[in-house]
C-alpha cells in the first residue's frame, strides 16, 4: 500500500509509554487480568515513602499467547489498519537525553521501518512484530479529540475482527473485551476525559 503523504513522517515518545495500553488475543484474558491487578498492588505497595515515585516496580508479563500464536499476519493487519490510520514508518522510544535534536539514546528504540499507524504522538496504535507474524500491539492516547479517539477506536475495532481481542490497560487498571459494546463505550468515555 502508497504510504499517506500527509502521514506524519516520524513519531517519538518517552519510553515509559510504551506498552502500557494493550490489545491481546481473546485467548490471554485470564493471564492479563491478573497481571493488570498484579500491576495495581505492586503501584500501591512500592510507592515511595514521601510519595514522589515508588521503590520497585511492576514488569508487565508478557502473557503465553499473542497474535503469532493466533496467525495474525503484518499484511493482514496492515490491510486492516491502514484505511482508517496513516502507517508512520520512523518510529522511537527514549529516555528524556533522548529527546534532544542531536541525541540518540542507546537505551531507546529506534525504527526506520514500524508498524505505527497514527496521527502523532498523541494517538498512535504500534505492531511489534515477529518476522512476518503480530506479535504484540499497543497504543498511547494522549488526547481528547473526539474524531482521534473514534478513529482509534475503529482500529482496534478493525483489529479485533481479525483476532477477537482485549484491551488491558495498566495506567486506568482496567482489561475488557473489544467486543463487549457496553465495555468498550466505558473505556473510550474514561480515555476521553482524560484519565
Amino acid at each position: 500500500m502508497t504510504d499517506d503523504p500527509t502521514a506524519p513522517r516520524h513519531i517519538h515518545i518517552h519510553e515509559d509509554e510504551v506498552g502500557m495500553r494493550c490489545l491481546y488475543p481473546l485467548a490471554a484474558v485470564g493471564e492479563v487480568a491478573d497481571d493488570v491487578r498484579a500491576a495495581d498492588t505492586a503501584n500501591e505497595a512500592n510507592r515511595a515513602p514521601d510519595g514522589v515515585g515508588w521503590t520497585d516496580v511492576h514488569v508487565i508479563a508478557s502473557p503465553e499467547h499473542d497474535y503469532a500464536e493466533a496467525g495474525l499476519r503484518l499484511d493482514q493487519a496492515d490491510a486492516a489498519l491502514s484505511p482508517i490510520l496513516p502507517r508512520v514508518r520512523r518510529f522511537a522510544a527514549t529516555a528524556s537525553a533522548g529527546f534532544r535534536p542531536d541525541a540518540h539514546d542507546p537505551y531507546g528504540t529506534h525504527e526506520d521501518e514500524a508498524h505505527c499507524y497514527g496521527l502523532d504522538a498523541t494517538c498512535f496504535l504500534k505492531l511489534e512484530a515477529g518476522g512476518s507474524l503480530v506479535r504484540q500491539v499497543w497504543f498511547h492516547v494522549e488526547t481528547l479529540d473526539a474524531e482521534r479517539l473514534a478513529q482509534l477506536r475503529e482500529a482496534i475495532v478493525a483489529l479485533d475482527q481479525l483476532v477477537p481481542s482485549i484491551i488491558a490497560d495498566y495506567w486506568l487498571n482496567s482489561t475488557g473485551v473489544v467486543r463487549d459494546g457496553d465495555f468498550l463505550d466505558r473505556y473510550l468515555r474514561a480515555l476521553s476525559n482524560g484519565d
